[in-house]
């Protein structure tokens, strides 16, 4: 009697089907890029949210600049108003200082001071001044800014009055001033801006100034104190 011939063996017996083996090559490949993606999804974020707050920072400062700007043009510019602080920091007229107290009505040094007194600004930078420092300071809030300052400060002149005696260039930058100066966070000056009135042709003088700027590697920027730019235009001209 014939016996029946065996089954063949299986030949996938014991061994993966091909679609649990792919599903296990991706997802090899998944959890082997995963954390290279959420570390570009992270970097992006927090680039996202640095220029976000960048941008709030500038339109903020663009606000707070055309406040200034409105506030400085709508009133006239009296030099001489004071603020309630600065009315209660000064001393009355009526009471003594210490000094002229004990020395009493002895003449002397103290007549000169009454009269220095009588030459004192009411604030140590004008308007037109005091409102390009406050632009230059919203603008470039990573610089320092440096105002009414001489132009023999940026030299740097030997003491005593020998060098300046031999020098009638020296002399001349003696007496002039520049209304604000821009440097850099190492204090080296990198721009200087000069405010004029609208009706003010450029002066001789300016023009002096002017070159010896430019002989100096320092920018000269120049505005009329009723259209000075915007913080964000002014930063681009400075830093231009």
């Amino acid at each position: 009697m014939l016996r029946p011939a065996p089954a063949p063996a299986d030949a996938d017996a014991g061994t993966e089907p091909p679609n649990a083996a792919a599903r296990g090559a991706l997802a090899v490949v998944f959890w082997a890029w995963l954390p290279f993606v959420l570390l570009v999804a992270a970097l992006g974020y927090v680039a996202l949210a640095v220029r976000r707050t960048r941008r709030g920072h500038r339109a903020r400062s663009d606000e707070r600049a055309a406040l200034l700007l409105a506030a400085m043009h709508g009133r006239p510019a009296d030099p001489a108003a004071q603020s309630p602080d600065e009315a209660a920091a000064r001393p009355d007229d009526d009471a003594a200082s210490p000094d002229e107290a004990s020395v009493g009505d002895v003449p002397g040094p103290h007549a000169a001071g009454a009269s220095l007194a009588t030459l004192r600004r009411p604030r140590f930078l004008t308007d037109p001044q005091r409102l390009l420092y406050l632009i230059l300071r919203a603008a470039l809030p990573d610089h320092v800014i440096m105002a009414n300052t001489r132009m023999i400060d940026l030299l740097e002149v030997a003491p005593g009055p020998e060098a300046l005696e031999h020098d009638a260039r020296l002399r001349e930058l003696l007496h002039q001033r520049l209304d604000c100066v821009v440097c850099g966070q190492d204090f080296v000056p990198l721009a200087a801006i000069v405010v004029h009135a609208a009706a003010m042709p450029r002066a001789p003088e300016e023009q002096k100034q002017a070159e010896a700027l430019r002989e100096l590697g320092i920018k000269c920027l120049r505005f009329r104190a009723d259209t000075l730019p915007r913080p964000a235009q002014m930063r681009a001209l400075v830093l231009s």
